[in-house]
């Protein structure tokens, strides 16, 4: 990736990062769902090639329970992108983890927005209905408009925004010895891995990168 994301695309984005689990609009299904093979690559398209084949997919339903489209091996789970709408949005999280992912979406079915989500899951977390994983997990994401993503080669082009993560649930910036959100410009964004989070069960390391001409 060559160049920094301009101010006004990252702001643009700004609050989906906030709210990482949180930034479809909808999580239904859609009439016009695309074919399985299609649904595959394009949830995929986070993924660093070698780990494309391994990893699992599915579609969230109107609830934002999981339907499989493909098993995986590699422990990863890539959640296929809503068709019909504006945004492209695809994520793929550490199988350990992805339980916690899923039930964001259902929370934010049942409640209609994002206000309250983030501490049911806590309550959820801390009645053992959830449970975390004791190590560090990946993720994987990119958010942008859909015009910014081509299916027919599966690549993306500014200003989709995509990035990496490294989930530490309940660690702090200070604990791994990294800086916080708070403490990094948006122009170091791009250069250092940071904290989001920072101290929450969705606590995790982002590493970011100048925007590419095209990201194949």
């Amino acid at each position: 990736m060559s160049t920094a994301m301009p101010g006004n695309i990252r702001a643009g984005f700004k609050a989906a990062l906030l709210f990482p689990l949180l930034g479809l609009s909808c999580v239904c299904a859609a009439a016009d769902t695309p074919p399985a093979a299609a649904e595959i690559a394009t949830a995929t398209a986070p993924l660093p090639a070698l780990m494309k084949d391994g990893a699992g997919v599915v579609r969230l339903d109107a609830a934002g329970k999981p339907e499989s489209l493909r098993n995986g091996s590699n422990g990863m789970v890539c959640i296929a992108d809503l068709p019909g709408d504006a945004e492209f949005d695809v994520r793929c999280y550490n199988e350990q983890f992805i339980e916690v992912v899923y039930r964001s979406f259902q929370l934010r079915r049942q409640v209609g927005t994002h206000g309250g989500v983030s501490e049911a899951i806590e309550a959820e977390i801390k009645a053992g209905k959830i449970k975390l994983p004791e190590q560090p997990t990946a993720g994987y994401r990119c958010l942008g408009p859909a015009s910014a993503y081509d299916a027919a080669t599966n690549t993306t082009k500014p200003p989709m925004h995509c990035w990496q993560s490294i989930h530490f649930p309940y660690r702090t910036a200070a604990e791994l010895g990294l800086l916080d959100e708070s403490q990094v410009t948006e122009a170091q964004k791009a250069m250092l891995p940071y904290v989001m989070s920072s101290g929450k069960y969705w606590s995790h390391v982002m590493i970011e990168h100048p925007e590419p001409a095209a990201n194949p």
